[in-house]
């Protein structure tokens, strides 16, 4: 029988005394340049490679970092007896950041949806005109929670885009910040369907055996 506690019987998984702090990096990349697919062999895509014609960015000094999920849901409501239960959709899953750091500008117009740099030496200029909608990218936010084995997780978006208005305040003694960033992950219909916004990942080798 149970345990005077009220432990359950069979088999138990546990939650581990291990809390992860501050941010990932946040890195992204042209959705047309290929994943690194299933580098472990198990069919999950993830990780992003830089190439000349498909560089990585990086977003720098991120803050107010969050990830969000965005359901449509709606109760299954029968009159007999009440709510039975619940239909859920996912929508959409994305990231929320303020951004403090401005340069290079080859970074800066994918997050403000600017159009491509042009260099004329010592000057960098882009435009803000039409918004590219067809421009898509995956993202990679790798955070390492123990650097002396190297022990990480990772999450890996699909198809993303930046959405919504920006805000840049420019208080006296503070730094530039651009506010209401928003990188949207939406459906790709070219993943699996257990992936097709992304993935969560862990690399533990103390923990995963």
């Amino acid at each position: 029988m149970a345990l005077v506690t009220g432990t359950p019987l069979g088999t138990i998984t546990s939650q581990e005394d291990l809390y992860l702090e501050v941010g990932p990096s946040i890195y992204f990349q042209d959705a047309t340049a290929a994943p690194l697919f299933n580098p472990d062999g198990d069919g999950f895509y993830w990780g992003l490679s830089g190439t000349t014609s498909y560089p990585v960015y990086d977003v720098g000094c991120p803050t107010n970092m969050s990830l969000a999920d965005n359901l449509t849901v709606n109760d299954v409501l029968c009159d007999t007896v009440g709510v039975k239960s619940t239909i859920q959709q996912r929508n959409f899953v994305e990231f929320t950041f303020d951004l403090q750091s401005f340069f290079p500008f080859d970074n800066l117009r994918h997050i403000l949806k600017g159009s491509a740099v042009t260099e004329t030496a010592p000057t960098q200029k882009f435009g803000l005109g039409t918004v590219n909608n067809s421009l898509y990218y995956m993202v990679y936010a790798p955070k390492v929670y123990d650097t002396d084995v190297g022990d990480y997780v990772w999450i890996h978006l699909n198809r993303c885009q930046f959405v919504d208005p920006w805000t840049i305040n420019m208080s006296f003694g503070t730094p530039w910040t651009a506010t209401g960033i928003k990188l949207r992950a939406f459906a790709d219909t070219n993943k699996p369907e257990t992936q097709k916004f992304g993935m969560f990942g862990r690399a533990d080798v103390s923990v995963i055996t």
